[in-house]
């Protein structure tokens, strides 16, 4: 295996990337000597249309690709599946006594999954030092379990490379995954001291807000790493955070879809899922492999869109337009 990133050939074309060094030179070419036109400044930057040359898929498209790319794996499917009956079985044998329900965002992405394992750890041991070291082996395990099943969705994309190569890839890129499990808990707990000030109603929407931003700056950092396994974590994450301020991606709209659809919907639709127990209905089950597939689904869409876009992420801070 060689540390050199792979280019990916399964998805590429040539309305989203430019299909050689060449072209992406002609296009740099033409944008120098084309006046770039004045974009909405600011946060609608993210949440305008993007430009007719943009390399950004839509996100309808996006979401097509990412369906469509783990569907049509079975390794992805099978080994997901599993890690969904193992990861339940191994809470309720630590003494997880709680609603069938928490199946739903059982492999949630950051940052539903970290709330998710922030809870178990409080729920299971309390609030001292105990539940603090439960919660942390949870983000810990999570960070594993994202790291690799991101990298077996790299490699679809990629269309090269064994699996055994792609875990390896997926090891390595298991620091960052942990670091974006820790900074998205540390915007999290702020968040829990700061926004109660605000009031109940603000500070509600509010700290929904802030799941939405931690999603937003952090998503990409986990595929980006195992892309580029041989930089730094500290530039893999910043280069993350600078592909999603990138304007014209609509991420920010991407990533409140996938907050607003996980945490209320899908938990809300979950069929007997106000009911304590530790034993799902086969109904519950069923629900729950589903909105699992929708997880992975929503990962391999961002997947989509970041390495759509990898070539064109600048190596410094992106200067948002003013008026």
């Amino acid at each position: 295996m060689t540390s050199k990133r792979r280019k990916p050939t399964g998805y590429r074309s040539a309305s989203v990337m430019p299909a050689s060094a060449a072209a992406r030179a002609a296009k740099a070419s033409k944008t120098a000597e084309t006046p770039a036109r004045a974009g909405p400044p600011g946060i609608l930057g993210w949440l305008s249309r993007p430009t007719g040359d943009s390399s950004w898929p839509t996100i309808w498209k996006s979401l097509g690709r990412g369906f469509a790319t783990v569907g049509s794996s079975a390794v992805v499917l099978l080994t997901t599946f599993a890690l969904l009956l193992v990861m339940w079985v191994a809470l309720v044998g630590l003494g997880l006594a709680g609603p069938p329900a928490r199946l739903v965002n059982l492999l949630a992405l950051p940052p539903i999954s970290t709330y998710f394992d922030a809870l178990n750890g409080v729920t299971m041991y309390g609030f001292g030092p105990q539940g603090f070291i439960s919660a942390t082996a949870f983000l810990l395990v999570r960070a594993v379990v994202l790291a690799l099943l991101t990298a077996l969705v790299v490699r679809i994309y990629e269309g090269e490379g064994t699996l055994g190569e792609a875990l390896a890839r997926g090891v390595r890129a298991i620091p960052v995954a942990v670091a974006v499990n820790l900074l998205t808990l540390a915007m999290m707990v702020g968040g829990s001291i700061v926004l109660p000030l605000l009031g109940a109603g603000l500070g509600f929407l509010a700290s929904v807000l802030t799941l939405v931003a931690a999603l937003f700056l952090f998503v990409f950092a986990p595929i980006l790493a195992v892309r580029e396994p041989e930089r730094p974590l500290y530039d893999i994450v910043r280069r993350g955070a600078r592909a999603a301020m990138l304007p014209g991606s609509r991420h920010l709209l991407m990533s409140m879809l996938y907050i607003f659809l996980t945490l209320p919907i899908l938990v809300a639709l979950a069929p007997g899922g106000s009911l304590l127990g530790v034993n799902p209905s086969v109904t519950m089950w069923i629900y729950a492999l589903v909105c699992t597939f929708i997880h992975l689904a929503f990962l391999a869409a961002f997947a989509f869109r970041v390495l759509s876009i990898e070539d064109e992420i600048p190596d410094q801070p992106v200067k948002m337009r003013r008026r």
